[in-house]
């Protein structure tokens, strides 16, 4: 998997199993576009870790490219 800059920052101050515990707790964050697919915040480039709450940002689907606000779950 090819990493975005975030993720290359993030990892260049963090250990190496700080770093993967980050990119595994990553996939747990999810969203649902309109067109009906699920991705996480891994996918589009991000990072979650250990956060509270569902915001509402703005992602970008990696399946039909759309731009939208989206809220932001955690799938247990």
């Amino acid at each position: 998997m090819k990493l975005s800059l975030a993720q290359k920052i993030i990892k260049f101050f963090c250990s190496a199993s700080l770093f993967e515990k980050m990119m595994e707790d990553s996939k747990r964050y999810r969203f649902t576009c309109s067109c009906g697919k699920e991705s996480s915040i891994r996918d589009i480039g991000g990072i979650r870790y250990k956060a509270a709450g569902k915001p509402i940002s703005g992602v970008k689907c990696p399946h039909c490219g759309k731009f939208s606000m989206q809220r932001i779950y955690k799938v247990d």
